[in-house]
């Protein structure tokens, strides 16, 4: 239980450094980005790539204090399908048509 505790802090505290420097990137407006096909809308892209870097290792530390209990496969299935929600996520952000947009949403609610 020490040693998983251990993992679970330091893999925490890189979460939370990499969360710092992203949110103090989405105060400026380095990371603005105008849609071309979106009037008036401005998207921070810290946000998405942010969470892209940091959700799938909250799920590994579920799984890893989880124990003996979780089967293996869990520790490689759950960031994994994390990163699928994620990128589908942006994915249908960034798309142009709404038939993508739309495609990529029903592939992120698959993942989910």
């Amino acid at each position: 239980l020490e040693k998983r505790l251990t993992v679970c802090c330091f893999i925490c505290t890189y979460v939370a450094l990499f969360s710092a420097f992203f949110n103090f990137l989405q105060l400026t407006e380095v990371d603005n980005a105008a849609l071309p096909y979106r009037e008036g809308y401005t998207m921070d892209f810290c946000r998405p790539i942010e969470w892209i870097c940091t959700c799938p290792f909250l799920q590994l530390v579920l799984v890893l204090m989880g124990g003996s209990k979780i089967p293996e496969y869990r520790r490689v299935l759950m960031p994994l399908l994390a990163e699928g929600v994620l990128f589908a996520g942006l994915a249908s952000t960034i798309a142009p048509m709404i038939a993508l947009r739309v495609g990529f949403f029903v592939l992120s609610c698959i993942f989910f």
